[in-house]
């Protein structure tokens, strides 16, 4: 059987959890339609999801249409759950988008449909809610045309629009095209256009071949329409499934290659693998180990996604997704067997707010932490950082919805009562020149069997944090590179304004070591002291993370704008005007254009747009300085950094 594994993609309230069930009921794969309203839709499944009517995981469901078996992952609509809908990306064969035809194009929908594009997803538009006031699909396809540069094809119009007696018709029949069809195909295929300027007939089948094509490529994006809660238009986007996005063949053949885009908990909390496999065939019984692991999992038991339920079986074969039990070692992105050139690898959106997460009873700490960590593996980018002296704990996260979602999760899961404070933006250091730092073996400020050569220098913009070893594994032992290695990356979470370092090259060029007395240890202890002399000559810059935006407002209130933004400290990359609307493109820091939107809603009547994608980090202006209190042991402070260090030796 053939397989397509889609992802249904929207922003918030464009109807994207009623499509699928829809999708499943038209299908025939549930009996009974639920209502995200009523709480008892098949893919919002946790109680949050259902309580708060928004989807918070991405979650998978299958159903089959005239012998087509579609896998769908049903992803968040929330920006704050962006980092969920990128993660399931990777493993889509296709996907379907969703926009409201009375709410038209938002920031989550040019941030997933950019993405999209960059993957090179092939997509189905779907433009839902037509039968709302003010419904006006046509504005919708104008909009995605101009401002989003994609090659649209519509498979309907609507008639009657925004009233509920909305119907739609094709655009491509047996006996009519619209000339705009011929005109878009024209662009693509050299067949279709030489007939078109020779004014040749073309047959509807051409016609429906190319369409398929192109859209399979990812060049051709058809657009369907309809009202999912009436089931408008569900049975033409599921024939446009079928025919417009591509399919992969069900079978077991060649080496085993998966990977595991989703962890789950069971209800008797044991850890769940979501595995989309990609060639080859998982039995019962299976053995695998995380690449470059030690550590080998068996696989106790496989789930697979059937006409709306889950069903256990005995093998998940190549093409298909799944649920594994037993690869207790794996994480999220881990590949299951050997890595295959169709696994994907999108850069994924960073968390830029930190918050300190206060629990009201001592005796709950334990749980928070068990709590926290269970989450942070379900969730990579929720980076916890703990102070071992102060005890206080502090999360990574993208927004307010998603702290008051972990509150809720922490909270009825494992009864913790918390709150949270101190949220703040996240900055970056890095450093300004090259330099380096070593320590002697027995020197007057190095009590370790260990001596350590450090050169840092500084790297372009989003390269990250690079570590290089010039010391050869045949002197130094594998152990002993391990502790230094994991001492630079644990070093480097906090600079010397106490924030993360990143774009830096560190380069460790020598050692010397007792071969008697030298352990591990002595390289990890002494590692973070060389490491932050060197960093602190090479002079320590901040970053600060900014937007990339698309404001649009009208044109009397442009002016204001543009001082508002130059108050933000905004740089400006593009500048216009149409149809009544100004309109500027360019960056701004997050710290400070935190809840512009609202001020904008504000003075323009709601008639102001404020598009945002987080885009990086940039130089913090040398006049503006933020810092963080620190935790743990300060290597710059030599000292008492020594002294800590020697008393837990001694003990």
């Amino acid at each position: 059987m053939e397989i397509i594994n889609i992802g249904i993609l929207a922003h918030v309230d464009a109807g994207k959890t009623t499509v699928t069930e829809h999708l499943l009921y038209k299908s025939g794969s549930i009996k009974k339609l639920g209502r995200v309203d009523d709480g008892d839709t098949q893919t919002d499944s946790m109680e949050l999801e259902r309580s708060r009517g928004i989807t918070i995981k991405a979650s998978t469901i299958a159903y089959e249409w005239k012998g087509v078996k579609v896998n769908i992952i049903d992803t968040p609509g929330h920006m704050d759950f962006i980092a969920e809908v990128e993660r399931s990306l990777r493993v889509l064969d296709g996907a379907v988008l969703v926009i409201s035809a009375r709410e038209g194009i938002q920031s989550q929908t040019r941030i997933i449909l950019e993405t999209l594009i960059q993957m090179k997803i092939p997509t189905v538009i779907f433009i839902n809610k037509l039968d709302r006031m003010d419904a006006d699909s046509q504005k919708v396809i104008d909009e995605l045309k101009r401002e989003m540069s994609v090659k649209l094809v519509p498979i309907h119009k609507a008639i009657d629009e925004g009233t509920k007696n909305v119907k739609i018709e094709n655009t491509i029949s047996d006996n009519y095209v619209d000339e705009d069809v011929y005109e878009i195909l024209s662009d693509l295929d050299n067949s279709i256009l030489n007939k078109y300027i020779n004014e040749e007939a073309i047959t509807f089948d051409e016609v429906c071949q190319s369409i398929c094509k192109y859209s399979k490529e990812g060049s051709l994006y058809p657009v369907f329409m309809g009202v999912a809660l009436s089931s408008l238009g569900i049975e033409e986007l599921l024939d446009g499934i079928n025919r417009c996005l591509p399919t992969t063949n069900n079978c077991g053949e060649g080496e085993v290659s998966g990977v595991v885009y989703k962890i789950g908990r069971s209800n008797d909390n044991q850890k769940l693998a979501y595995v989309r496999m990609y060639s080859g065939t998982i039995k019962l019984r299976d053995t695998f180990k995380v690449m470059e692991g030690e550590t080998i999992d068996k696989i106790t038991k496989i789930q697979v996604f059937h006409n709306g339920k889950l069903c256990e079986t005995n093998k998940l074969m190549g093409g298909d997704m799944g649920i594994i039990s037993g690869l207790n070692h794996f994480r999220i992105g881990d590949i299951v067997g050997s890595p295959n050139e169709k696994i994907k690898n999108p850069s994924l959106t960073r968390p830029t707010l930190r918050v300190k997460v206060n629990v009201h009873e001592k005796e709950d700490k334990n749980k928070l932490f068990n709590g926290l960590l269970e989450l942070a593996e379900e969730d990579p980018l929720l980076e916890c950082d703990i102070d071992p002296i102060e005890n206080e704990v502090y999360i990574s996260i993208f927004g307010e919805i998603q702290m008051e979602i972990i509150k809720d999760l922490l909270s009825s899961k494992y009864g913790i009562d918390l709150n949270f404070s101190e949220v703040m933006t996240i900055y970056k250091e890095t450093i300004i020149q090259k330099e380096r730092a070593s320590a002697n073996m027995f020197g007057r400020t190095n009590p370790f069997y260990a001596a350590v050569d450090f050169e840092v220098e500084p790297l372009k913009r989003g390269e990250g944090l690079k570590y290089v070893s010039q010391v050869s594994s045949g002197y130094l032992s594998k152990s002993f590179q391990n502790a230094v290695e994991e001492a630079v990356f644990q070093t480097c979470r906090q600079g010397i304004y106490g924030w993360e370092i990143t774009d830096i090259l560190i380069t460790f060029k020598d050692a010397i070591y007792d071969s008697v007395m030298s352990t591990p240890s002595d390289f990890r202890n002494l590692t973070p002291m060389v490491l932050m002399e060197a960093i602190y000559k090479a002079k320590a810059k901040l970053l600060e993370p900014i937007y990339e935006f698309h404001i649009k407002v009208p044109k009397e209130a442009g002016s204001r704008v543009v001082v508002d933004l130059q108050n933000m400290r905004a740089t400006f990359s593009e500048t216009g005007s149409s149809d009544n609307q100004f309109y500027i493109k360019g960056y701004v820091p997050i710290e400070t254009s935190k809840n512009y939107s609202i001020k904008l809603a504000s003075f323009t009547e709601g008639k102001g747009i404020f598009y945002t994608k987080f885009y990086g980090y940039i130089d913090l202006p040398e006049d503006v300085i933020k810092s963080k209190s620190k935790y743990g042991l300060d290597p710059l402070n030599k000292r008492k950094y020594l002294l800590q260090k020697s008393s837990a030796i001694k003990n």
